[in-house]
């Protein structure tokens, strides 16, 4: 199975591929979107598009994790990353992929076992489980790569996933049961 983690923001989106494959998991490809000199917002949320798009192009990706938005007390900063995550959600959703969101607190608790864990203990767990411990990674590609580890955390199945039910028709025909 290959998730898409992404971290939204209006500044940065941090986004990584994951692959697993039983409990092991292996780090594809892992990023920012930097938009910080990007302005209009429009413009913003054309480049967070394109960029995760051309995710959908290099892999075979069968679920998108997204790290649901923390709402404060500024509604401005609520409306900006809201944005930012409808243009990812956008691309995954003309991919025909499945869009998963988890709360920060969800996928702190999956990562380090502590749903009030701080950046860096996040960042340690991820390189932790990635076995990638010399990584340089930042802080946005890190929550993403949780994002996209807790999704794995919680959907452990039989390995075996399908992206549409026809596929499943199609591969299992003796386990359709066919009316009569």
């Amino acid at each position: 199975m290959i998730v898409l983690g992404i971290d939204p923001g209006s500044r940065k989106t941090g986004y990584a591929v994951v692959e697993s494959s039983g409990n092991r998991h292996r780090l594809l490809e892992f990023g920012t979107i930097n938009l910080v000199d990007t302005k209009p917002m429009p413009d913003k949320l054309v480049k967070i598009y394109i960029e995760i798009t051309k995710l959908f192009t290099q892999f075979d990706i069968d679920s998108v994790a997204v790290e649901a938005g923390y709402y404060g007390k500024n509604a401005q900063s609520a409306y900006k990353l809201g944005y930012a995550r409808s243009a990812a959600v956008l691309s995954a959703a003309l991919h025909g992929v499945d869009v998963i969101e988890y709360s920060p607190r969800k996928i702190k608790q999956s990562v380090t076992g502590n749903g009030n864990a701080s950046k860096e203990q996040v960042k340690y767990m991820v390189k932790a489980l990635l076995k990638n411990g010399d990584l340089s990674i930042k802080e946005d590609e890190s929550d993403a790569c949780a994002a996209a580890l807790c999704h794995l955390h919680n959907n452990v199945d039989s390995g075996t996933t399908y992206k549409s039910w026809s596929t499943f028709v199609s591969k299992n025909p003796a386990r359709v049961l066919k009316r009569k």
